[in-house]
C-alpha cells in the first residue's frame, strides 16, 4: 500500500495541486492529511473553494485529521469529518497520525508516530519505533518549498514539492 501523508495545507492551493499530481502518477492509495488545511477558520476565499474541490476529487481515499487551526466551518467543505486522531495498520506496521498540537500517549503496539504542526519535516527512528513530520505544504519553516511524505512497503519518503528526495 503506497500512503501520501500531508499537512499544514494553509490554503496553499496551487501547492497541494502540485502534490496532489504527484499522488495521481504515483497511484497512492490512501491521503492522510494531518490538519490545518485552509487559510484559518472562518475564512473562505477562492483557495479554500479549490482545495474544497481537490479534496472532494480523492474523497474515497481521504483521512483527515484535525488541526489547530481546523475549524468545524472548514469541516462542512470536506467530503469525510475531521478526526482527533487516526490508528490503523499500513503495511504491517501499527501507525499513529495526528496533528500535532494535542498530547500523545504513546503506546508500545504502536511502531509509526506521524505529525504535523510544526511545518518543519524530519524521519528518525528511536528505539525501533519511527518518528516523522511531512513537513508543511503551505507554510514549511525548515527553509524548503512545501514537502510531503510517501509511505510505501519498503520506505518512508519526505519530498520537496519539486519532487526531491530530503528525507528516507
Amino acid at each position: 500500500m503506497k500512503v501520501l501523508v500531508i499537512s499544514d495545507i494553509h490554503g496553499a492551493s496551487e501547492k497541494l495541486k502540485a502534490v496532489l499530481n504527484f499522488a495521481e502518477n504515483e497511484n497512492i492509495d490512501k491521503i492522510i492529511v494531518l490538519g490545518d488545511i485552509f487559510n484559518n477558520y472562518y475564512e473562505l476565499n477562492v483557495a479554500a473553494k479549490e482545495i474544497s474541490t481537490m479534496f472532494w476529487s480523492v474523497a474515497n481515499k481521504l483521512v483527515v485529521v484535525r488541526g489547530n487551526c481546523d475549524s468545524s466551518y472548514d469541516e462542512t467543505l470536506l467530503p469525510v469529518g475531521l478526526i482527533d486522531h487516526y490508528e490503523t495498520v499500513i503495511n504491517g506496521i501499527r501507525c499513529y497520525f495526528h496533528h500535532g498540537h494535542l498530547r500523545t500517549n504513546y503506546n508500545s503496539s504502536i511502531k509509526l508516530y506521524a505529525n504535523g504542526h510544526t511545518h518543519i519535516a524530519k524521519l528518525e527512528k528511536i528505539n525501533d519505533v519511527i518518528f516523522f513530520n511531512p513537513g508543511s505544504v503551505g507554510r514549511p519553516r525548515d527553509y524548503s518549498i512545501g514537502s510531503f511524505a510517501v509511505m510505501s512497503e519498503k520506505a518512508i519518503t519526505i519530498f520537496d514539492l519539486d519532487y526531491q528526495i530530503l528525507y528516507e
